[in-house]
């Protein structure tokens, strides 16, 4: 009886040996190598040979141990591959990473209209884009962004190849902020958003440059209401610093502030049919602190936003041909102080040369493998209508006083992957006039008399 006993507690106590090292085993699998979990194993392994050559324990339970041991080790090693690695704050509900890149080769040309014998400028380049940044979610209805791009400018990322003094240089291949922001959005109707953020406003290429990326505090209302889903966006943008505000023995001047307002519906007429309509107004603040009066001639007189008062009114039909997705879209748009620009420029015959419009059609949608689209408009901009800080930069190189057509179409391979070509041809609209200063084609080695332009893009685009 006494050996019996005995033989009980020694049983006991090899099955608890074992469990205890099993256990032991699968903790740490939770945190070691794959080679430290299989060494604790093994020395399992190596106990129950030798409980079982002495006859503590049977086969069927050596059998039975191994078992557990196998399920506990799968567990744990499944479970340290699941575990990140990245500790994110507690507060950071989620992040989406995002980007895109774009391999361009453009063609622009144009005759300078000041010039007898058509004297003509060219620019062909090879060009690359690229934007990555990150979208983060935090608790309290708070939200983020940041994204880093290439190019300096506001209306353009694009950096030129082989554009750096000597072969394959990198000056101009930096990295620049482009977007930087908070965002609260404590309902469904209202968010508001303070830094470097995304145009929130409902524009066209006629008045807006869409990489411009405005620095100051915005706010957005939406309400649906039946059919009709009702909008309204205003924003307060720090549009030039001036300083010193007051320098010692000078006049200074005051931060230039751009404020704009819009209010908005879009009503739909059943699941592929909507119309939108969308009006805004520029206001902007202490215009002669930056660069005015605005000419047109040089490039000092160019940026001047002077006697700016500007009403668009984009709109926009979506509707379905067959299972094809289409719009036609329009914008037009008046400076109400246009008459006061152009006396201020010295040219009060021309005070009414105050308006501009667009008017197109597009034609399906390439965001998916195999989509495609195409896209015509054409427009006209008078020389004191909009601000020629933010109308588009490449379709009509950043000029006024121009009309012209543009044809655009697009290809996607893949659902990351597309292929974009673009044409534009525009002139000079009021012969009289200059185009502005500023732009690919324009001084100090170019022309503020824009004509005969042409441009044509080929883009390679890519979504990650």
């Amino acid at each position: 009886m006494k050996h019996s006993h005995q033989c009980i507690r020694t049983l006991g106590l090899a099955v608890g040996l074992v469990v205890t090292l099993g256990l032991r085993a699968a903790e740490a699998g939770k945190s070691a190598t794959p080679a430290g979990a299989t060494l604790n194993a093994s020395e399992a392994e190596v106990l129950l040979n030798l409980f079982q050559e002495k006859g503590l324990i049977s086969a069927q339970d050596v059998e039975k141990a191994r078992a557990e041991l196998a399920r506990r080790a799968a567990r744990a090693a499944e479970a340290a591959a699941g575990e990140s690695k990245i500790k994110i704050a507690k507060w950071i509900e989620g992040v989406e990473l995002y980007g895109d890149a774009r391999l361009r080769y453009e063609y622009r040309g144009g005759e300078n209209g000041d010039a007898a014998g058509n004297d003509h400028l060219e620019r062909s380049r090879w060009r690359y884009r690229l934007r990555a940044g990150a979208r983060m979610e935090f608790t309290d209805h708070f939200r983020a962004g940041i994204r880093v791009e290439t190019g300096p400018r506001g209306r353009s990322s694009n950096v030129t190849f082989g554009d750096d003094v000597g072969p394959w240089g990198k000056d101009s291949d930096r990295i620049h902020l482009g977007l930087l922001y908070l965002n609260w959005g404590p309902a469904s109707w209202f968010s508001a958003t303070a830094g470097r953020q995304e145009n929130l406003f409902q524009v066209t290429s006629l008045v807006w440059d869409h990489d411009l990326t405005p620095e100051g505090l915005s706010e957005a209302f939406t309400c649906k209401v039946g059919r009709f889903d009702l909008f309204a966006t205003f924003g307060q943008f720090i549009y030039d610093d001036s300083e010193p505000g007051n320098p010692f023995g000078a006049v200074g001047f005051n931060d230039a502030f751009l404020f704009v307002n819009q209010v908005g519906m879009r009503y739909h007429f059943n699941k592929d049919v909507s119309a939108q309509i969308a009006p805004v107004i520029h206001v902007y603040s202490d215009q002669d602190s930056s660069r005015g009066p605005f000419v047109g001639t040089t490039l000092a007189n160019t940026p001047g936003i002077n006697d700016l008062l500007v009403l668009g009114i984009p709109t926009e039909v979506k509707f379905k041909i067959g299972s094809v997705p289409a719009r036609v879209f329009g914008d037009f748009a008046v400076n109400l102080e246009g008459k006061d620009r152009a006396r201020a420029a010295g040219t009060p015959q021309f005070d009414d040369e105050v308006y501009a419009w667009q008017a197109g059609a597009e034609l399906g949608s390439a965001k998916k493998k195999g989509g495609w689209s195409v896209r015509a408009f054409y427009q006209m901009s008078d020389l004191y209508a909009l601000d020629p800080n933010l109308v588009d930069s490449d379709l009509f190189d950043s000029r006024l006083n121009m009309k012209g057509f543009v044809v655009q179409g697009s290809y996607a391979f893949t659902d990351f992957l597309s292929f974009t070509v673009t044409y534009a041809n525009a002139d000079r609209k009021n012969k009289s006039l200059p185009t502005g200063a500023v732009g690919d084609l324009g001084l100090p080695w170019g022309t503020s008399f824009l004509e005969n332009y042409q441009q044509f893009q080929a883009d390679l685009n890519l979504k990650f």
